[in-house]
């Protein structure tokens, strides 16, 4: 781990700027491990401040980078090269993300947009049923991404309302239903957001799982 500049947080987590969202948790992950309180051989090499401060600087490396309207403006900074060391903090670009989401909605205010009072639920979108496709969900057999994205706009469910009830990244959503694995996480996690993206699609969580769970480990195989 290099921490010359401690707000270099790819070189924290050792990872390419390049790295996706997989890479990064596994990064994060790895480094964790390395850097451990139980990690007995580290306090050979760093006394406990030292270690504390690895462990600490891991942690907010992956808060920005893991988070990816965080990432976004980090990388901003970055490439403009005009910006201090502390405005490259997470502090800093906390500060940032509220300011930028502050201008959006005064911007909004400004067009003339009528103001919002309070929040309102998603309207719940009725569906009409096809019982063609009804039969087709029954027997499905094999859950794969393209299906499920069809079950869930057959039955009028946004990515927005899903991730509001699986509180699942969009990205991860749409890398869900791409099968995408350079931008999912390590497969126990991909199958605790299957499951949770099938029950609130009305599905057996179960047999999605396993089913879907089968054909992305095939799919990790063959790359």
């Amino acid at each position: 781990m290099s921490t010359e500049n401690r707000h270099n947080y790819y070189e924290i987590l050792e990872v390419s700027p390049t790295a996706t969202q997989h890479d990064i948790l596994i990064a994060y992950e790895k480094a964790k491990r390395t850097y451990s309180p139980q990690n007995i051989a580290l306090y050979s090499v760093f006394s406990k401040e030292e270690a504390d401060s690895l462990r600490n600087m891991i942690e907010e490396a992956y808060q920005v980078l893991g988070n990816q309207s965080y990432r976004n403006i980090y990388e901003k900074r970055m490439q403009a090269k005009t910006f201090s060391p502390e405005e490259l903090s997470l502090s800093a670009i906390k500060t940032a993300s509220n300011t930028t989401v502050s201008q959006k909605i005064e911007k909004l205010f400004d067009n003339n947009t009528p103001a919002v009072t309070s929040v309102q639920p998603e309207p719940v979108v009725e569906f009409k049923k096809d019982d063609a496709f009804e039969n087709e969900i029954a027997g499905c057999k094999e859950w794969d991404g393209s299906f499920l994205q069809k079950v869930r706009e057959y039955r009028k469910i946004s990515i927005d309302s899903l991730h509001e009830k699986t509180k699942v990244n969009h990205w991860y959503l749409k890398a869900l239903e791409n099968m995408d694995s350079n931008n999912l996480p390590a497969p126990v996690f991909v199958r605790g957001y299957i499951t949770q993206m099938a029950k609130t699609l009305g599905l057996n969580d179960k047999e999605v799982a396993e089913s879907y769970m089968k054909l992305y480990k095939q799919k990790l195989e063959q790359k």
